[in-house]
């Protein structure tokens, strides 16, 4: 697998050239093009209306929605220029998740932010991550809402377990472990010897010119999610691979404990194929 196509969220949130900076970084080192998504949310009537909606409240919303596009695909376009990236940018109004995975079905990675949940702004970006790590037809990397990350995926930690999910994830990573100076494969309280399965993993990555380490520990006291991202920390890793868990039923997310976790405290960017 390479990376010759990615989707990136745009939208005015206070992550975007974050995001944007990532995207173009990836687009460089693997010689991709970039898809800019801007996403508007169809307008929310306040409810002191009572049913009735002004013409010039729809004008004013769209007015602003209009700007706001603009402004970010300037900021997209102008930063792809200086890196000299062939970048396109479609501006689509709906629900933001709905629209990403239609556009994941023709891409190879998603781009998208972990939300700011302090942000006045946030209908359109605090939820994203949550539903598309599970319904993305594609593997999807988050980017924190805090931190630089313009340098990141030098030491890549992937969540290791035996299972399906784990095993898409890997795979799906590939692109990122033959770039990355240390590989370690991390397995979270094991009940069982899995030596054996360990050392295959370990040699099949072999065969793809991967050299990765096993490491295999009990945190009794935490959860796995916790124990993951403090593996970060302690092993200095700096992004994780993880097999997302969970499905969507009716637009609410029911996310696996650890997905959950990791996606609420992440301070790394996290790869999540499910």
């Amino acid at each position: 697998m390479s990376i010759k196509t990615i989707l990136l969220h745009l939208n005015n949130d206070s992550q975007l050239d974050a995001r944007i900076e990532v995207a173009l970084g990836l687009a460089v080192e693997h010689d991709a093009h970039v898809i800019g998504l801007y996403t508007i949310a169809q307008v929310t009537v306040p409810t002191s209306f009572m049913g009735y909606v002004p013409p010039e409240f729809i004008e004013q919303s769209r007015k602003v929605d209009e700007k706001n596009a603009a402004e970010a695909k300037a900021r997209f376009e102008s930063q792809a220029a200086k890196v000299k990236r062939s970048v396109e940018v479609v501006i689509e109004e709906g629900y933001a998740p709905d629209l990403l995975n239609e556009h994941a079905l023709s891409v190879d990675l998603v781009v998208v932010g972990q939300g700011d949940p302090e942000a006045e702004n946030n209908a359109q970006t605090r939820y994203i991550a949550e539903e598309i790590v599970v319904s993305s037809p594609r593997p999807v990397l988050i980017i924190p809402f805090a931190g630089n990350y313009s340098n990141f995926g030098t030491h890549v930690i992937v969540g290791w377990n035996n299972t399906r999910e784990s095993s898409i994830a890997l795979h799906e990573s590939l692109p990122f472990l033959k770039k990355a100076e240390k590989v370690t494969l991390l397995r979270v309280n094991a009940t069982e010897d899995e030596t054996y399965e360990a050392e295959h993993v370990v040699a099949h990555l072999g065969r793809h010119g991967i050299k990765a380490d096993f490491k295999s520990g009990h945190w009794p006291d935490i959860g796995v999610g916790d124990a993951i991202l403090d593996s970060l920390v302690d092993y200095s890793g700096n992004m994780l691979v993880l097999g997302a868990y969970g499905h969507s039923r009716l637009r609410e997310m029911i996310l696996g404990g650890v997905t959950k976790t990791v996606l609420e405290h992440m301070t790394a960017p996290v790869l999540f194929a499910h």
